[in-house]
């Protein structure tokens, strides 16, 4: 075979090869390039953390996301009526105190298995979506949970810091004009719970309320052989008692609260025949965001981060997955 012919040969070997070769480019080659360059969630996951929650009811643990977890907070905690972009500024609330537990590995003492409980009296409820429903009935139940899952998933993975750590996000029903500096309820000061104004939880049902108990009753709760000196000794600048004296006693106004359950520490004391009377303002310890506060806000037309900046000073919002 003469040369010329067996380079002619070659040639059209290659020519044949090449529309292959293109193929294996464009089969290959592209994708390779385009996940390279993908941000899609599904090449990149977010990492959502886990929660060991400690459900009182059913008395076992839970293990479930932590979104997962924030709905059923939301929806144990806030009217779910309520608008949403007050439910936003709860679940930002109660993910954000969620988080701070889990970064800290806070643990429940009587359940250290579990960093949170269902219990409110351990930090924040919750709910399964079972008792909700159960509790609100099927059809309206589920337009209440669609619009919970909805505040969840809008808000998805933000929560407040400050100074680039999760802030202590504590939340009260009603703070009955003003809120309190955190140090005037529990030990600490800390510089984003601070004490503000708070016309917007005006219209809450126990924004004002009385309590009665008889004197003989009173006295025995104190422990002191009588109450007809009653008398509140020093308020903070909020209006809330921080001294009473009674008998030869003086407890402190969360003393009083507690023992006998009033629903908040701002309150005056009456006698009227063989009975106390007080008259209540607020429902909670006052620190932090007013649940009701929130709703009058976003029925003024504040967003959920407005909201949440206006009850924890000088906080910024971040999206930590």
């Amino acid at each position: 075979m003469s040369k010329k012919r067996r380079r002619r040969r070659r040639s059209s070997r290659r020519l044949s090869c090449l529309p292959l070769l293109l193929l294996a480019v464009a089969v290959v080659g592209v994708p390779a390039l385009l996940v390279r360059s993908c941000t899609v969630s599904f090449f990149s996951p977010r990492e959502i953390p886990m929660v060991g929650l400690w459900d009182t009811k059913r008395n076992k643990l839970i293990s479930l996301t932590l979104e997962e977890y924030v709905q059923g907070v939301v929806a144990a905690e806030m009217p779910p009526s309520f608008h949403l972009e007050a439910l936003k500024a709860q679940a930002v609330a109660a993910r954000t105190y969620a988080y701070r537990r889990i970064l800290r590995d806070d643990r429940i003492p009587e359940h250290p298995e579990a960093h949170l409980s269902s219990d409110y009296r351990s930090g924040q409820a919750w709910i399964s979506w079972d008792e909700f429903l159960e509790t609100h009935g099927a059809a309206v139940g589920r337009a209440l949970q669609r619009k919970i899952r909805t505040a969840v998933k809008q808000t998805t993975g933000i929560i407040a810091c400050y100074d680039g750590e999760p802030i202590l996000a504590v939340y009260h029903s009603t703070s009955g004009g003003r809120t309190e500096n955190s140090e005037h309820y529990w030990n600490e000061s800390l510089p984003y719970l601070r004490s503000v104004e708070d016309p917007f939880s005006a219209n809450s049902p126990v924004h004002y309320s009385t309590a009665t108990i008889s004197l003989e009753k009173l006295a025995e709760v104190l422990g002191v052989e009588r109450v007809n000196n009653f008398k509140v000794i020093e308020r903070y600048p909020s209006g809330r008692v921080k001294t009473v004296e009674a008998g030869d006693k003086w407890f402190s106004g969360r003393e009083i609260r507690e023992r006998l359950s009033l629903r908040s520490t701002w309150f005056t004391a009456e006698i009227l025949g063989q009975e106390m009377v007080f008259s209540v303002w607020g429902y909670g310890h006052g620190v932090g965001m007013s649940q009701y506060g929130a709703q009058g806000m976003a029925l003024k037309g504040y967003s959920y981060s407005e909201i949440l900046q206006y009850y924890y000073q000088d906080i910024e919002l971040q999206e930590v997955y």
